[in-house]
């Protein structure tokens, strides 16, 4: 398969090994630090007791020296992944499966959870593959039960790809009759070869409310210490025109591997562990939760603003993920506060009208909540929908996990 002019041989060969697409029962979570998981048993021995040992250690840069890196610059540091390589695995997963006769239904599931870019990496699988694209109903068709759309699918016996199926339900009595006509008639073949993308939280909901059997389901497998860094040293040099360093502002130590590190620097990394586990291994919010953590010092900003920086010149220091003010939340919000989160999550994102619609609570109650956990950080409006925000998706997923509320496997 020819890769796209758009990366080089040695990045695209690069991106190649960071995903691996593995059965949901496979899927494995990064492991904590040993001594991080202990420091944090410590800690709360600490509070608890009220009495904290004090720290003779110094950071090598201290937040009076450091300011944190304009989130344009950021952005450029550390963009979005290329969807071409992750699509690569599953074109290459799906020819396997199709040459070994091993799906019995001609459908393939690929699950991905917020933020890991599902839907890109489907639709540059369809473009790949010259695979027909299926469109999503739309919220009308879904909750009139609209069984036309389905009889339009029929019309072609070729390869077909869903990107986002979480966009054919509602969690409404009217809205779960088109997905489960949907993949009824998916696993029947009635639709020919066809691989459907969802977002893992909605799939944990719709897996309940339909009562078929998809075969086969799929996951990128979460991105370990090893595999995060190298994620994050491939985004660095795809638009750098000189080498960037990253070292911890604690420590001094660099973060990412260079020419000289020794094999498996990255692995053993502790910054890259704790930032892997801390994400759960979803490529997004650990790309996040890294751009959040990039300072320069003031000086060089400013050099940078004037066009002054010649490349090969620049450090960029990293502040250690427990300083990190990131949105979270409070204990003490109520079950309301958990149904518009959780109604959100299940969905992949909602429209306010449909979010005050689909729940038992007033609109203007549920407009209220909307609003102010935008302004704290852990709401955005994308494309039209409210959606939770990568860097408060760690703290909203825990917060519904604590109140026993239907989570995701990833």
């Amino acid at each position: 398969m020819e890769v796209s002019s758009k990366q080089s041989s040695g990045e695209a060969s690069e991106q190649q090994q960071l995903w691996e697409l593995v059965p949901l029962s496979d899927f494995k979570l990064p492991s904590e630090p040993v001594l991080q998981s202990a420091r944090g048993r410590l800690d709360y021995l600490y509070d608890l007791v009220r009495l904290r040992p004090r720290s003779d250690e110094k950071p090598v840069k201290t937040e009076d020296e450091l300011g944190r890196l304009d989130p344009a610059a950021a952005e450029f540091i550390a963009p979005d992944p290329d969807p071409e390589a992750p699509a690569s695995a599953l074109m290459d997963m799906v020819s396997e499966l199709q040459r070994k006769r091993i799906a019995k239904a001609p459908v393939v599931l690929v699950l991905g959870p917020p933020y890991a870019g599902h839907r890109n990496i489907l639709e540059a699988f369809g473009v790949l593959s010259h695979a027909r694209r299926l469109d999503p109903p739309g919220a009308r068709k879904i909750l009139e039960q609209e069984r036309r759309w389905l009889e339009r699918l029929r019309s072609s016996s070729s390869l077909w790809v869903y990107p986002e199926l979480e966009r054919t339900f509602f969690r409404h009595p009217s809205g779960l009759s088109l997905v489960r006509g949907f993949l009824n008639e998916a696993i029947s073949g009635h639709f020919g070869p066809g691989v459907i993308g969802c977002d893992s939280w909605a799939w944990e909901f719709i897996n309940r409310c339909w009562h078929g059997n998809m075969g086969h389901v799929f996951v990128y497998q979460a991105m370990d210490a090893g595999r995060t860094g190298r994620l994050l040293r491939v985004l660095s040099q795809r638009h750098a025109s000189g080498t960037v360093r990253f070292r911890q502002s604690d420590n001094g130590n660099d973060i990412l591997a260079s020419k000289d590190s020794e094999e498996g620097f990255e692995q053993k990394n502790s910054y890259l562990q704790l930032l892997a586990a801390k994400s759960r291994g979803n490529a997004g919010v650990a790309r996040e939760l890294w751009k959040s953590s990039m300072q320069v010092e003031p000086e060089q900003s400013a050099h940078d603003e004037q066009g002054g920086r010649k490349p090969g010149e620049r450090t960029i220091w990293i502040k250690p993920l427990d300083k990190l003010s990131l949105p979270s939340v409070s204990s003490s919000e109520g079950i309301e506060t958990s149904l518009v989160l959780h109604a959100l999550l299940l969905h992949n994102g909602l429209e306010l009208e449909l979010l005050q619609k689909f729940l038992p609570l007033a609109a203007g109650s549920v407009a209220g909540m909307v609003f102010r956990f935008a302004e704290e950080g852990l709401l955005e409006e994308h494309e039209g929908r409210w959606r939770v925000t990568a860097s408060g998706y760690i703290s909203v997923r825990q917060h519904l996990r604590s109140r026993g509320l239907l989570v995701d496997q990833c």
